[in-house]
């Protein structure tokens, strides 16, 4: 995987018997979406919307590709 991205990467997870992948988190570098796989890996997570905890989860880092991409993941962004 290519580590220099200009627009930042997604931290995505596909919980166990789906097959849609969710949006957890995005980052600035590839080495921090490393970070906070890792960290996630270790410590249970819940869903952002729902609240609840994320059974089994198998957490991806996938790269934003294009401009467009980025402006609209950062649209809803609180702050």
């Amino acid at each position: 995987m290519k580590k220099q991205n200009k627009y930042g990467y997604k931290v995505c997870y596909r919980e166990y018997g789906k097959t849609k992948l969710k949006i957890h988190l995005i980052c600035n570098n590839f080495d921090l979406a490393i970070w906070e796989v890792q960290y996630f890996e270790n410590h249970s997570q819940c869903n952002r919307k729902t609240n609840d905890l994320i059974m089994k989860p198998k957490w991806f880092v996938i790269p934003i590709k294009t401009f467009f991409e980025y402006i609209w993941l950062w649209h809803g962004c609180p702050f």
